[in-house]
């Protein structure tokens, strides 16, 4: 694992891709070779150097391609504030959602296949022409101005807009990449780019010389199809997405012998899920637990790791990066509370009217909300989050440990349990649950009753074919929790 250092981005690509001919970027339209990559990516320096100033924030259209990743990576090296639009929203409602936030001084957008820079009212096409150098960035990264913001939202509904320096981002990503093994000939990608899983998957890929096909499409028989296409090795993705995969490989079976490794990560699952994923793909699975206030990566488990080890809970603190658990009143628990972390990838900071907030207890950790706790070989597990637990009758009761219940029934194929009011106890537990055996709600329940102690029974079912989710592929849980708040969805 590389060492943490203050190099740049621009000379950590410098180095790996400079007369190289090994194939490195590829998409629907094409690909690029390293040299060929590096030679664009020189010609976007020496043009955006005329139009984005240092600190500039840079609105970039959120299209999953070769050229969007060495825009993104020109923007850091010059100095300005990579933002990535949502493709699910349009400009107008985006940029209305970030305006108490940040302005944006420059957009970048993908029109008549041309990428087009629009700054003070006036367009300029990027020629995205191989060239010489001209203008050449610093060799340093920067530790307290921002490079990359990302605006979150999550399962709460609540969004923040994330501020992350180039040294942070840069050194975490590029130290992550050995997670995966060091065989691996290609990697597939679908994740989206405003989401800090997908780019950092992207840029650390670009910066480390690593193959990758980019894909806009989370269709999983496309993947699959690429997969055979480009004999891919690696994958990285959360978990509803590797179930995905499973179900269309049995559907439509493809030659996917050349995948070995695969990254988990953005949601939970349970021991036999992962099981089942690695025998179903083929693949031994890094499993990661992060979140882009950490700039990705808080806790991770290697693919080198024994399996008995990968396949129970999210790994250790990934190097460099302090963990500790801690209770209600701020002490620290050696085994059991809310993860609360520090060190080099941590965020600058919230951004709130154009400042950066950084909340921080006093000893300098952040919070993250979640609930998790080490077993005896120091393995950490997720309970929840903090926000997520059902207080019924003043007793809490994590709704992860009810869908790890659930979802080991035969016939339950994905579930999320969620806490909704209720007159007597205060929250009580619903359940929304896919199922190819199970349609009718009153035979379900009888299962449930069985299967899990009383104060856990869920006391209203939703059965359908798929699980709502957000734009990143998780669990939309606040969506779901709206779904049962005053309905009676018993008999769906």
């Amino acid at each position: 694992m590389e060492e943490i250092s203050n190099r740049s981005c621009f000379i950590r690509i410098k180095e790996r891709l400079a007369d190289n001919s090994k194939l490195l970027l590829i998409d629907k339209d094409g690909s690029y070779s390293r040299q060929q990559a590096y030679e664009i990516y020189s010609g976007l320096l020496n043009e955006l150097s005329s139009l984005i100033n240092k600190g500039e924030v840079c609105l970039i259209a959120p299209f999953v391609r070769k050229e969007t990743v060495l825009i993104a990576a020109a923007i850091i090296s010059l100095g300005g504030i990579v933002l990535f639009g949502d493709p699910h929203i349009t400009l107008e409602d985006y940029l209305d959602s970030i305006k108490c936030k940040t302005g944006v001084d420059v957009l970048i957008g993908f029109k008549d296949e041309k990428w087009i820079v629009t700054k003070d009212d006036q367009d300029n096409e990027l020629s995205l022409t191989p060239q010489k150098l001209v203008k050449k960035p610093s060799y340093i990264a920067e530790k307290d101005i921002p490079s990359l913001y990302v605006l979150t939202s999550g399962s709460t509904g609540k969004s923040t807009l994330v501020a992350i320096s180039e040294f942070a981002f840069i050194n975490h990503i590029v130290r992550e990449i050995d997670d995966i093994g060091q065989d691996h000939t290609c990697s597939y990608g679908c994740l989206p780019l405003n989401h800090i899983f997908g780019f950092a998957l992207y840029l650390q890929h670009l910066i480390m010389g690593k193959t990758i096909y980019l894909s806009e499409s989370r269709n999983p028989d496309l993947a699959l199809d690429m997969i055979e296409k480009y004999h891919c090795s690696a994958i990285g993705n959360v978990p509803t997405f590797f179930h995905m995969l499973i179900e269309a490989q049995h559907k439509n079976p493809r030659d996917i012998s050349s995948l070995k490794y695969g990254v988990l990560a953005g949601g939970g699952y349970t021991k036999e899920q992962f099981l089942n994923i690695e025998k179903e793909l083929g693949i031994s699975l890094c499993s990661s637990y992060g979140m882009t206030e950490a700039s990705t990566v808080i806790t991770n488990s290697p693919s080198a790791w024994p399996i008995e080890e990968r396949c129970i809970g999210v790994g250790t603190p990934f190097p460099g990066v302090d963990v500790v658990f801690k209770d209600d009143n701020g002490n620290i628990d050696p085994n059991e509370g809310e993860i609360c972390f520090k060190g080099y990838n941590l965020m600058l900071g919230y951004v709130e009217k154009g400042e950066l907030v950084l909340p921080l207890d006093d000893e300098g950790y952040f919070h993250t909300g979640d609930i998790g706790m080490k077993d005896h070989k120091g393995v950490y597990h997720i309970i929840d989050r903090k926000k997520n637990i059902i207080i019924r009758g003043g007793e809490n009761l994590s709704p992860y440990t009810i869908e790890k219940k659930i979802i080991r029934i035969d016939g339950i194929k994905d579930v999320v349990v969620t806490g909704i009011p209720d007159e007597k106890y205060g929250e009580v537990p619903a359940a929304y649950i896919v199922s190819d055996v199970y349609k009718n709600t009153d035979e379900l329940l009888k299962i449930l009753k069985k299967a899990l102690p009383k104060n856990e029974v869920p006391y209203i079912l939703i059965i359908d074919d798929n699980i709502p989710l957000l734009s990143n592929g998780k669990h939309d849980r606040m969506r779901i929790r709206n779904l049962f708040i005053g309905k009676d969805a018993k008999n769906k």
